[in-house]
């Protein structure tokens, strides 16, 4: 009997395997990623928490920069920031879903590729501020997927893997923060809003301790936090410029700092667990039960 055509690149794989195989692409090919290749790349399961907890930024960073854009606050920098942002998260679902998930983890994934294609596709074309309202609660719907994913790869490591969570939720705080004034200045409902500017300021400074605390260290990681610690009451001072002509500018170039710092720290987390724990993959073995 001849083999289906879409199996034919999968010429080892049973049968079930391949189906699942090709149901986990189906969303990743629906909005323009790349379909998981089959030889499968398995990743570090710090570095798939660090991928999947940077979505969670990425969510907050597009929405911001839509706002500023709507604001006319450096649109063609923020036009930039959003480009990059958007081919980030394309990247990062890649290689997600390359990874090797189990069916309920390629789940969950799927429903981050499905919010991140509903996010890009309300961002596209000119900015409207009749469309911010829709652009934040797709970036929410993005936000909650994508932490649902990064806590379920947490969960099933060793416990010390926390603290790349931990930091890669800093970069999240980092953005959300910046989102919520720029969507306040741009006249949206300031009460919750203000609320959840408000949390994720007390949620950063709970962080950054619990960061300067950990006993995950190194001479790069010192220097970073130290970074974060400085840079951190220059954005403070910017968020609480409510009504100055410079404040948005000064929130937008703020955000934008702390961001790379807060995703050095990640990064440098993630390679001192590597070396620590060794590269604990997340396994694609998962398919031998099947």
């Amino acid at each position: 009997m001849a083999s289906h055509p879409r199996n034919r690149n999968l010429p080892h794989l049973p049968r079930r395997l391949a189906i699942k195989a090709c149901a986990s692409g189906v969303l990743l090919c629906a909005f323009g990623f790349d379909a998981p290749a089959w030889a499968q790349q398995p990743l570090a399961l710090s570095t798939a928490i660090n991928r999947a907890g940077r979505l969670r930024a990425l969510s907050q960073r597009i929405a911001k920069a839509y706002a500023e854009m709507v604001l006319d606050v450096m649109p063609d920098r923020a036009q930039n920031v959003m480009a990059t942002a958007l081919g980030i998260v394309k990247t990062n679902l890649t290689e997600l879903g390359r990874a090797g998930f189990s069916a309920d983890m390629a789940g969950l994934l799927n429903v981050c590729v499905a919010d991140a294609g509903r996010l890009s596709g309300l961002v596209a074309g000119a900015p409207a501020a009749a469309r911010l309202a829709d652009v934040n609660k797709a970036a929410e719907q993005l936000l909650a997927s994508a932490d649902r994913l990064t806590g379920e790869l947490e969960n099933r490591g060793k416990s010390s893997a926390k603290i790349v969570n931990i930091a890669g939720r800093q970069r999240m705080l980092s953005q959300r923060m910046a989102k919520s004034f720029m969507l306040i200045e741009a006249g949206q409902d300031a009460a919750p809003l203000r609320k959840q500017l408000d949390t994720a300021r007390g949620e950063f400074t709970a962080g950054l301790g619990a960061l300067e605390a950990a006993p995950v260290s190194t001479a790069a990681i010192k220097q970073d936090l130290q970074q974060a610690r400085t840079q951190w009451m220059f954005y403070q001072s910017a968020l609480d410029g409510k009504g100055r002509a410079t404040a948005r500018r000064d929130v937008a170039t703020t955000s934008e700092r702390m961001l790379e710092i807060m995703d050095n720290l990640t990064s440098g987390y993630d390679a001192a667990l590597k070396e620590l724990l060794g590269s604990m993959a997340y396994p694609a073995v998962q398919y031998a039960a099947l």
